[in-house]
């Protein structure tokens, strides 16, 4: 077969485009989740490919590139609710402790530079607050605190787009800065609509990370004639939240056999994973897994098991 001219120009076009990007558009599988499974921090990629066990721990948060992992470990110092803070770095398995003796209420969540991470902690007397330190676990400070008036008790911590801190008290979701005080605070019942009457601390809300006018958040549903056959409770489902539509238009993006929840966004803001596990799954010895599902619901995969996902890019690391 010959080829014209033209098309062998298209042919070499096309191959210079490839050759200067250095590799196809990012996609699941370039994402990097790090989660807990039975005691143990595990890693794989967005397709549930190439599943690592990598140390003992519990409430993985994984950097941006992908390079460091801060988690849990139950405190050398005795006291059995008691954690450390760890980081690991996957790559090569080095590990560092940077904090000590802490009664850790969330899982770490990483600035988008990697320079400082924040979790939530209860102090002495079971007070929450936000705590956030740089990477080597110096400059500590808490730029919120429950106060038992204004602010009530912190939960659902997530990172948004421009490094504000987002955390709620089921009352108000706060939008706060890192280094103090709170950019903005928005009554719940203003992104989940009628659904805000029965928010617990369980529910989280995580921002889209390429659009800050899109959140998505879990929120109590009824479940199916199976599920409540098994759990005698609610079950859970996610909805996507743009601000721009207004208060309670939201779109559910889970079905309701599934049940959704601790959602988190891949750093393109395409795909949203999450922790659950199918109804016909509700009696089974190891109940959760992770799954995945496209920005507005389809695609829908189960993955691993495993819960407390965090996510990475790797194109972020290159």
């Amino acid at each position: 077969m010959k080829w014209s001219v033209a098309s062998g120009m298209a042919v070499i076009l096309v191959f210079c485009l490839f050759a200067l990007g250095g590799h196809a558009a990012p996609g699941a599988a370039d994402d990097i989740l790090v989660y807990e499974r039975q005691g143990w921090i595990w890693s794989c990629d967005g397709e549930g490919g190439k599943q690592k066990r990598l140390t003992r721990g519990a409430r993985p948060g994984v950097s941006p590139d992908g390079g460091q992992i801060a988690f849990f470990r139950p405190s050398e110092a005795g006291h059995e609710e008691m954690s450390d803070l760890w980081i690991i770095a996957p790559r090569n398995g080095t590990e560092k402790r940077i904090a000590s003796s802490l009664f850790a209420a969330s899982a770490p969540v990483w600035s988008g530079t990697g320079a400082w991470l924040a979790f939530l902690a209860r102090d002495a007397r079971a007070l929450t607050s936000l705590v956030v330190m740089a990477a080597d676990g110096s400059a500590m400070r808490t730029p919120l605190r429950e106060d038992g008036k204004d602010v009530g008790f912190l939960c659902a911590l997530s990172v948004t787009p421009k490094d504000s801190l987002l955390v709620h008290d089921m009352a108000n979701a706060y939008w706060v800065d890192p280094a103090g005080g709170v950019r903005k605070s928005v009554p719940l019942a203003k992104i989940m609509g009628s659904r805000a009457q029965g928010v617990t601390s369980l529910d989280s809300f995580s921002v889209c990370p390429t659009d800050p006018t899109v959140l998505v958040f879990s929120h109590a549903v009824s479940g199916t004639p199976r599920f409540e056959s098994i759990m005698h409770e609610p079950s859970s489902a996610l909805s996507l939240h743009d601000s721009w539509v207004g208060v309670g238009k939201n779109m559910q993006i889970t079905p309701r056999e599934i049940t959704a929840f601790d959602p988190v966004w891949s750093m393109d803001g395409k795909r949203i994973y999450f922790v659950g596990y199918r109804d016909t799954q509700a009696a089974d010895a190891e109940l959760f897994r992770i799954l995945r599902v496209d920005r507005f619901g389809s695609g829908l995969k189960e993955l691993v098991s495993g819960e407390s996902v965090s996510v990475g890019s790797g194109s972020a690391g290159r």
